[in-house]
């Protein structure tokens, strides 16, 4: 197994990130991370997905976005590019050259408000851009980044998942997997959650991350 991660930080508003040689490099799983605790369950989730790969062999790369200091929101010059398919942010650029060498995505994050975490959000709205993620056509989009042959999404809720799906619209498998990731060209999709995070037990928890080895 190969850990693809580049050591990075962000200084008084510098970014500074260890480059690799993209080209010499194979295809490999990328995790998407969102939680800015690093004593919460979605931590202890990243470190199960992280110990799993390194037993399969799979090389990965991760991006921690609070880690990363990712700002999610646009600036007005950003936006000014939308339309031609280009970024400012070099987080953003460094995302993109990942995506191209990716064939597998896994997101962890928790569920706020029924919904992703805006950092997340923010992840698809400036990272999946025309060109790099989609192109348009008369009839819809065309998504480009077809060599993910999955996007695996794990979440923890306070709400069940019964009521994340049939009361509040099913955000994560309707709108994040069945039109973001399809969009872009991911082959196929699936969404794990641990549900009723509040009132869990640690046997409960422990039974999640125990049984995560039979769903990657």
């Amino acid at each position: 197994m190969q850990d693809l991660s580049p050591e990075s930080n962000v200084k008084r508003g510098k970014i500074h990130i260890q480059k690799f040689d993209w080209r010499a490099t194979m295809s490999f799983t990328t995790i998407i991370y969102a939680h800015p605790y690093e004593q919460s369950f979605n931590h202890a989730i990243l470190q199960r997905v992280r110990e799993l790969l390194e037993s399969k062999g799979e090389a990965y790369k991760l991006i921690d976005l609070y880690a990363d200091g990712f700002n999610p929101a646009y600036t007005k010059e950003e936006l000014a590019l939308f339309n031609q398919g280009k970024a400012l942010d070099p987080l953003v650029l460094h995302y993109q050259e990942i995506l191209k060498k990716t064939d597998r995505l896994i997101f962890i994050f928790p569920i706020w408000w029924a919904d992703m975490p805006a950092i997340v959000k923010g992840f698809e709205d400036k990272v999946f851009l025309k060109t790099l993620a989609y192109n348009p056509t008369p009839t819809g989009i065309k998504g480009c980044l077809t060599q993910i042959r999955e996007a695996v999404v794990i979440t923890t809720s306070t709400a069940p998942t019964w009521y994340l799906k049939f009361f509040c619209g099913n955000v994560i498998g309707k709108t994040m997997i069945g039109h973001t990731l399809k969009g872009i060209g991911a082959g196929s999709g699936r969404w794990i959650n641990f549900g009723g995070m509040d009132k869990s037990t640690a046997q409960a928890r422990q039974s999640f991350l125990d049984k995560l080895s039979d769903k990657l």
